[in-house]
């Protein structure tokens, strides 16, 4: 696409879109929504990362589909998902309270039966930046959610909205974490252009000429500058 700014309204547009529809958008209706711009298939992966940055679920989609896929057989004899020694304890522990979980309606039984599925979903996806703890509670949450919206559907069909809830917080607690050590390395920088070109000047340096140096803009440089508690002149 070859307007930027129409791209990212587009974008936008979408985002608006799925959270009207509760923070949940099919991947055909991602596809529909870009028809006209013909993407890529690596534009249309970007563009559902984002919005499971933006804590959307996007059902029908995986993440890295290439990669997973050729790394499987790996996965699966040698390479499982590892948990720390924490998130172990914590699974069998709660494991255990599932077995000891009462459920009286068809319905209870029913949502009871899936629970260790979930914690089993969230073992696969297993992230090392995002506790299992957190996920399996996210995955409960879409369970439920999904067991409350579609009663009649099959058991695969509610897993995969379990899946692509877990997946969207991953995707958004892993983007905060990035975005936190790009800033930290941000900060870095500014504070080390800050004391070579204090030193280079022999005064104080304006934000104009530090966004010059760096190249980026004077209201970015002002953010950072908050946080590394700089002083320079307008």
């Amino acid at each position: 696409m070859s307007d930027r700014l129409e791209f990212q309204g587009k974008l936008q547009g979408l985002l608006e879109l799925a959270k009207s529809k509760g923070q949940k958008i099919a991947l055909e209706e991602v596809e529909n929504y870009f028809d006209k711009d013909c993407l890529s298939k690596e534009q249309l992966q970007l563009v559902c990362e984002y919005l499971l940055s933006q804590k959307v679920a996007v059902s029908g989609f995986e993440k890295n589909n290439t990669a997973m896929q050729e790394g499987e057989a790996e996965k699966e004899s040698a390479e499982l998902p590892t948990l720390s020694e924490e998130e172990q304890k914590y699974v069998e522990s709660y494991l255990m309270e599932l077995k000891e979980m009462r459920a009286d309606s068809e319905a209870e039984i029913r949502m009871a039966s899936l629970f260790p599925k979930v914690v089993e979903e969230a073992v696969k996806l297993n992230h090392p930046q995002v506790f299992i703890g957190d996920v399996i509670q996210e995955g409960n949450v879409s369970l439920m959610q999904a067991l409350s919206e579609m009663p009649e559907a099959q058991d695969i069909s509610i897993m995969e909205e379990v899946r692509v809830g877990m997946l969207a917080l991953i995707e958004a607690q892993t983007e905060v974490k990035r975005q936190d050590k790009r800033m930290v390395e941000q900060v870095s920088e500014l504070d080390e252009a800050i004391r070579s070109m204090t030193e280079e000047l022999g005064r104080k340096v304006a934000v104009d000429e530090l966004a010059e140096r760096l190249g980026i803009g004077e209201e970015q440089i002002a953010e950072i500058l908050k946080l590394a508690g700089e002083d320079v002149d307008n």
